[in-house]
Formats: structure tokens, C-alpha cells, sequence
């Protein structure tokens, strides 16, 4: 079950009224000094600098490069090679103080049937303003634009263990028992071992779905961070960027060179697809994937692309990126827009606008730093969500998800065991309509001056325990600093450094002002009560258009495909549903002769109810249940069944 925690009164909240006053954390404030202040816990552990997030480490200007190409639309079926010659032709230019030139793309329209890659470290691809420059997506599946090659790091295999028992996240100190082959500006990989005990004591071991075990990380790996020294005394070592996790047993091994391009900027263009109503895995077009670091992307509109921007290297900054969706995604399963796959990489004053979408989530075993700042996000059934085995050092500040949610917190065996998917996050003064914000065993996540309901759940697809919340601090109450971000940064590198990524003071934010979208209709039976069913996302097999059974209108429906009479629809209720009723109806007279109906109950499915004959409308009673999922399967007709409606109630009956 979930357990709801506190309402906020309104999530319509205006720049007057989200006042901060003297309202400070008691994890993070501002000293009497004017420095900040952190509070640790018992072992150590504190919020991280996040400072270090975004181009060249934060607080560096966006270069302007210089155009050395200009592109004008042909006006014919397919400009990709075009742009791409163009592309080709300065990347082969010399390097001139890191950067070989900007391609300009005059204003219209270019339609491009293919991708446009850039593998060349200096190279700027911009249009002549994202109201003025369209590309136009065409043709196969593909990404409009492709930025490096797929590679990690590469590390030495030479490992030095550190003395400390226990490092704790947030850390940038260390002793080694021998530093003596390491030198101050070195490169290295601070290694954080998977063992078998670290994954029982964050209790990933009792994964199981359908009676199957399910694997959360692979023991025997590392959790892996970048860093570089900055001092070293003895065997005392100092880096440069604090720790995004604690552990036993870190070992420091140097980098060797890194092969990735640098220095790639995409800016003031207009991606354009059409819009389709479909589920994201069969979207044809995404917009962004970059596989280089210290790049950018400033000021482009991405209209109705899916999994839009992948962000796979690090120190790269996203700056005014706007993505709109026409039409919600599909099914159950959510694409994402910003997906952050590397680390120290900031989103900022960005927006998307979509249904039933994760709009920031983080990949497996990506420690941060990584920031989200003064960005906007609206769309029902969608929300912030880092995705799956362990995360760690996210910064949610100042975000407003005024339609959704703000979550870190235990997946359990969403897809295959996504398990605890963050560690050592914040949320600071974030407006949003719900928060479940937890805290894993041995390690912390913070919600602080934020402002919309809290709830408590068990991990996914679990009835209990209910997890307790993680540290929320100043709910309801924003505090100072207005951004922590701003105010790390300030402190590290002066306000220059604010200044020089577009921000005069820490404050002023106007995402504060959006208003929520219209609430979705309900529907309330006169006898069961509320159809919890209702808008749910669907997944679907043997058919097609299952989200027209949830829509509330009985002239829609959902069929098998030609010669099929059978077929599952399965219903995600995304939280826990207490039921013990459900209505099915079907649209093409009665066809159906067999069917039986499923709940997924403590991560196995169990059968509900099952009949012959469901007529115009059925409702059916059955024992109550906290599922998670439903399944109806249609196991024989005498047509290709269509079923227009179904609805999950329930009602206290004596």
C-alpha cells in the first residue's frame, strides 16, 4: 500500500508567496561568515559540492565559436548529406585554442532522413535560431544528431586501497597505503567495490518476480568516479570533486587518457518529427545523443521526439532545451527526455511537456556529481525519477513538476531489478504534486524546502513493508539559499562564476508561477465507487490500443489483431491499488468465451477471478487485494474480442 503523509495546499504557487524568509536547513545554511555550512551523519557522510556539475567543471562560460561553413536548405527530399558534408569539412580543419568552427545553418527548413554526426572534438552545429532553423526528421529510425562514439574510460589495473575504514560520500580526502606513484594533477578512478556483502547489507539479495531471482548488480564490480588530485601530503591525498558515495574497501587507480571527443556545442535549432500517438519503442526519432564530454547544448526545441536527449559523457551543459509532446506516451513503460548517463553534467533552465514519461532519469551505477536547475516539467503520470541500480549524487534544485512527481527510491523488481536507483540525493526547494523520497540502508536522500504531498510505499511491486521517508527537512517552508547549486558554486569560484552561466544573483526563479494542467476526469460508479483503473498506462499482446479500455469513453475500444481471438491487456496501477471488483465490457457484442483476470500481489501474479461470458458490461467480485498490476486475459472467443471499457473498484462489502 502507499501511506499519504502531508498535502500542500496548493501547487499553484506565485513568486509572492513562495517565500524563504529566515527559513534555513539544518543540513546545509549559510554560516555566520557567510560560508556554508554542512551537517554530517553519524558516519560522515554530507551532502556533496554539486558546484562541480556542467561545462569544463562548472561556472565556465559557453564558448562562441566562429562560423567557418554556412549551410542554406536545398529545398529537396533529403539535406542529410548536406549538412553532413559541411560537418565532415570542418572537422577536418585544425584546431584553433581547442575549437575548429562553428556550421551555421541559415534559416528554413532542412529535412534530414538520417542522422548527423560529429566526431571531431571543436565543432559547433548551429542554426539561425530554434523559431528560424527546422530540422526536419524523415525516413527510418534514427537520432537527429550523434556526438562522439560509445567508450568508457580506460583505467590502469594497478589498484592502491585507501586506509580509511569507511569513506564517507562527500569526502575529498583520502590517505593511500602508498602514494608514492601518484603525482599532483593526476587523473584517477576512485573504485568502490561490489560485493556480496554490500549488496546483502542493502538488502538486493531477496530480489524475486514470478518466483524468479532477479539480479540487482553484479558482484565482483566496481562503482566508478572520475576524479583528479589536487594535493597530496605523504600518503594523504586531496581531489578535486567530493565523493558521490561512501564504502568500504575504495581502491585509487590512475586513468589512462581518456578517448573521447571534446568541445562540441549544438545550438538554436528546431528539431521537428511529426506527432504520433504510440508507445516510445515504437517511436521512430529521438533528438540528441552525445558521447563526448565538456559539450553543450544551448537554446534548441525538440518537438515531439522520444528518449530525446542522452547525455553519455561527462561535464556537459544543457541549457534552455525545451522538448513538447502532442500526444502522451503509450503503455506502461515510460521513454525519458534527459537521460544522464555520465556524470557532472547540469540541466538547466530547461523544460519538457509530455504525459506518461520519466522526464530526467539517471542510468545504472552513475555516480554524480549531476544537477537539475530551474527547470520546468509538465505532464500527468510523468515525473523525475532516477531509473534503476544505484545512482548516486543528484541534484534536484529548483524544479517545478507541477503535474507529477520527485522520487528516489526503491524500484524493487521494476523491470528486470532496478532496485535502489539512488543514493546521496537532494531535492531542494522543488515544487511538485508528490514526493516518495527514502533513505537506502547505510545511506541517505534529502528533500529540503520543498513544497507538495509526501508518500510513503513499499518498493515497487511489494505490499509491504512500507519504507519510511528519507530526510525531509523545511517541508513546505523554501529555505536560503534559494539555489544550493548557485550558492556551491559562489563559494567556490566567486559569483563570477554564477554570472558567467546567465545568473546575475541566486534568485528570481519564475518557474515558480506554473500552474498545474487541468485534472484528468474521474469516474465514480454509483455503487463500486471510484474507477481506479481509470488513465492508468497499458501494455498490451495480441492488439493494439489498450489505453481506449481506460479513457472513460465507451465508444473507443481495444481489439486483437486480424484472426486472433486472444489477447492480455495488462494494467499498471503505478502504486499500490487496494480492489476486490472489477467491470469489463465489450463493445462488439459478446464474443468473449473464456477470460481470466490476474493481480500482480507481492511481485507473482495471482489469479483474481475467471469466467466464460462477459456480455455488455460484467462486474465481478472477488477477495480483496493490494495489486500493483492487473492482467485480463482473453483466452478464447468466438471473434477477435474488443472490449471498450474496464474498471477496478473497490467497496467494502459485508
Amino acid at each position: 500500500m502507499m501511506k499519504h503523509v502531508m498535502l500542500a495546499g496548493c501547487l499553484l504557487v506565485l513568486s509572492s508567496s513562495f517565500a524563504y524568509g529566515q527559513n534555513r536547513s539544518k543540513w546545509v545554511y549559510t554560516g555566520k561568515k557567510g560560508q556554508l555550512v554542512y551537517k554530517t551523519t553519524a558516519a560522515g557522510d554530507r551532502i556533496m559540492d554539486f558546484s562541480h556539475a556542467g561545462y569544463k567543471g562548472g561556472g565556465i562560460a559557453l564558448p562562441d565559436v566562429p562560423v567557418k561553413k554556412r549551410v542554406k536548405p536545398s529545398g529537396g527530399p533529403d539535406d542529410t548529406q548536406l549538412i553532413q558534408s559541411a560537418i565532415d569539412e570542418v572537422s577536418a580543419l585544425p584546431l584553433e585554442q581547442g575549437f575548429r568552427g562553428t556550421v551555421l545553418l541559415e534559416a528554413g527548413t532542412f529535412t534530414c532522413a538520417g542522422s548527423l554526426n560529429i566526431n571531431a572534438t571543436g565543432v559547433v552545429l548551429r542554426g539561425s535560431g530554434k523559431n528560424s532553423t527546422t530540422i526536419k526528421m524523415t525516413g527510418p529510425k534514427h537520432a537527429a544528431i550523434l556526438i562522439g562514439t560509445a567508450g568508457k574510460q580506460p583505467v590502469e589495473k594497478n589498484s592502491v586501497p585507501v586506509t580509511e575504514k569507511y569513506l564517507p560520500a562527500g569526502a575529498n580526502t583520502f590517505t593511500l597505503t602508498d602514494a608514492s606513484t601518484f603525482s599532483t594533477g593526476d587523473k584517477i578512478i576512485v573504485k568502490k567495490p561490489i560485493t556480496e556483502a554490500w549488496i546483502h547489507q542493502m538488502e538486493m539479495d531477496n530480489l524475486k518476480r514470478d518466483g524468479k531471482p532477479q539480479t540487482w548488480i553484479g558482484k565482483n564490480s566496481f562503482l566508478v568516479m572520475e576524479r583528479k588530485i589536487r594535493a597530496i601530503s605523504g600518503n594523504k591525498v586531496t581531489i578535486d570533486i567530493p565523493l558521490a558515495d561512501g564504502g568500504n574497501g575504495m581502491l585509487i587507480s590512475k586513468a589512462a587518457p581518456s578517448t573521447r571527443i571534446t568541445d562540441v556545442g549544438v545550438e538554436q535549432l528546431h528539431i521537428q518529427c511529426p506527432p504520433l500517438e504510440i508507445d516510445y519503442g515504437h517511436a521512430p526519432y529521438s533528438g540528441i545523443k552525445i558521447n563526448a564530454d565538456d559539450c553543450w547544448v544551448k537554446d534548441v526545441y525538440c518537438e515531439e521526439t522520444m528518449n530525446t536527449t542522452t547525455l553519455a559523457g561527462n561535464r556537459i551543459t544543457m541549457q534552455q532545451v525545451v522538448v513538447t509532446h502532442t500526444y502522451t506516451n503509450l503503455g506502461a513503460s515510460k521513454p525519458t527526455d534527459f537521460s544522464l548517463e555520465g556524470s557532472q553534467n547540469l540541466i538547466d533552465r530547461c523544460a519538457v511537456t509530455g504525459g506518461n514519461t520519466y522526464f530526467v532519469w539517471t542510468a545504472g551505477q552513475r555516480p554524480g556529481p549531476n544537477v537539475i536547475l530551474n527547470s520546468t516539467f509538465r505532464g500527468h503520470g510523468s515525473r523525475i525519477q532516477p531509473h534503476m541500480r544505484w545512482s548516486t549524487g543528484l541534484l534536484v534544485d529548483n524544479c517545478t513538476v507541477a503535474d507529477g512527481g520527485i522520487d528516489f527510491m526503491n524500484r524493487g523488481v521494476a523491470g528486470s531489478g532496478h532496485g535502489w536507483t539512488m543514493g546521496w540525493g537532494v531535492a531542494w526547494n522543488c515544487i511538485a504534486k508528490t514526493y516518495v523520497i527514502q533513505n537506502p540502508p547505510w545511506a541517505a536522500n534529502w528533500a529540503i524546502g520543498c513544497i507538495g504531498t509526501r508518500y510513503q510505499t513499499a518498493r515497487l511491486f511489494d505490499s509491504s513493508p512500507i519504507l519510511p521517508d528519507g530526510n525531509f527537512d523545511s517541508h513546505d517552508k523554501p529555505v536560503m539559499p534559494q539555489s544550493l547549486y548557485l550558492a556551491q558554486l559562489s563559494e567556490r569560484l566567486g559569483k563570477q562564476a554564477m554570472q558567467n552561466i546567465g545568473y546575475e544573483e541566486n534568485g528570481g526563479f519564475t518557474n515558480k508561477q506554473v500552474a498545474p494542467l487541468p485534472a484528468l476526469k474521474t469516474d465514480i460508479d454509483p455503487f463500486h465507487g471510484l474507477n481506479k483503473a481509470l488513465h492508468r498506462p497499458v501494455n498490451t499482446s495480441g492488439g493494439t490500443r489498450g489505453e481506449n479500455t481506460l479513457d472513460g469513453d465507451t465508444t473507443t475500444y481495444w481489439t486483437t489483431d486480424e484472426g486472433k481471438t486472444t489477447g492480455t491487456l495488462e494494467i499498471d496501477m503505478e502504486n499500490p491499488a487496494l480492489i476486490n471488483f472489477i467491470s469489463i465490457s465489450e463493445a462488439l457484442g459478446t464474443r468473449i468465451t473464456g477470460y481470466k483476470v490476474e493481480g500482480q500481489v507481492n511481485s507473482d501474479w495471482k489469479l483474481l477471478v475467471a469466467g466464460t461470458t462477459i456480455r455488455k458490461q460484467e462486474f465481478m467480485l472477488f477477495q480483496k487485494e493490494t495489486v500493483w498490476k492487473v492482467r485480463i486475459t482473453i483466452t478464447s472467443a468466438m471473434d477477435r474480442p474488443a472490449i471498450s471499457e474496464v474498471g477496478l473498484y473497490y467497496k467494502n462489502v459485508r
